[in-house]
């Protein structure tokens, strides 16, 4: 899928963000990377087949799972290609010669606002909170606005934007917090040509009810889950994109147990339980292979 050199990446941008951060280390410094405004500019580049490849947080080990990415999920279109965990260490940054008791607004993300509620509440307890796309794209606007904000994001903003500084470091509710991405691609199952390939031993399924307007309760999905046979590391729901309410789509991550000889390959095993899935009475699609 072409050279590595030459590989296009679309992440949510400005550049600075941690999803930037956590494509360079999946894709590495060879890659091209592409700014989006938002998540959802991001899928919308895959599946216009603008951007081969893209990347979007999945989950915080604070504030949860990123809502809008399970909402695109909910369509066809990007594939999930592979992952990539890490460490986030928020930091306040502002304007330079900013003091702390001159900020009236803090920006940021809203997961990033989450994660840093216990220092806001101590330190900002008056100043407004005004969500962005992007932690990156917060640290922006201080730079654009009056002194009196503060944006919450990476350490590196400091030095991508000229006329900020580090106010506070590590400002986050726990100490540890890290974020799950997804890499993101066109096709199933196809590692980025900058990585190394590695034996596939995970899948993500999308479930939902029949046509015939059956709803996928939790208790309906039992017998759907009883058929997989295979071992599901978490569950994730959002409402179905039918016209119907309180249908619900179900997100299945699994992984496979480990490999005795004479098993099939993973994708094979992967298809045959979406097949057994359908049997049961469930709408199933396989939406990542990695």
């Amino acid at each position: 899928m072409g050279d590595p050199a030459t590989t296009k990446v679309s992440v949510l941008g400005p550049l600075g963000t941690y999803t930037h951060e956590a494509a360079f280390k999946y894709f590495g410094a060879a890659a091209e990377y592409h700014e989006e405004r938002t998540v959802t500019d991001v899928f919308h580049a895959i599946s216009h087949k603008s951007i081969p490849f893209g990347v979007v947080p999945q989950e915080n080990s604070i504030y949860g799972s990123v809502i809008e990415t399970y909402d695109l999920l909910r369509a066809d279109g990007a594939l999930v290609c592979g992952e990539i965990i890490l460490e986030v260490q928020h930091c306040l940054l502002v304007r330079r010669g900013t003091r702390l008791d001159q900020i009236e607004r803090v920006i940021s993300h809203e997961q990033a606002l989450g994660q840093c509620s216990d220092f806001i509440q101590k330190h900002l307890p008056k100043a407004s909170l005004v969500k962005t796309t992007s932690t990156a794209s917060a640290a922006q606007a201080v730079v654009e606005n009056p002194p009196n904000c503060a944006a919450i994001c990476s350490k590196i903003c400091a030095t991508l934007f000229d006329g900020l500084e580090l106010l506070y470091e590590g400002i986050q509710n726990e100490s540890t917090n890290f974020t799950r991405f997804y890499a993101l691609a066109g096709e199933l199952g196809v590692p980025p040509p900058a990585i190394s390939y590695n034996p596939l031993n995970r899948a993500l399924l999308r479930i939902r009810g029949q046509h015939t307007g059956q709803k996928l309760s939790s208790t309906c999905l039992v017998p759907v889950l009883s058929v997989l046979h295979l071992d599901i590391s978490r569950i994730d729901r959002r409402p179905s994109l039918e016209s119907e309410p309180f249908h619900n789509v179900y997100f299945l991550e699994i992984q496979s147990t480990e490999a005795k000889e004479g098993d099939k390959n993973w994708a094979e095993t992967v298809n045959e339980a979406v097949g057994r899935v359908r049997d049961a009475g469930g709408l199933a699609d396989i939406i990542g292979l990695w």
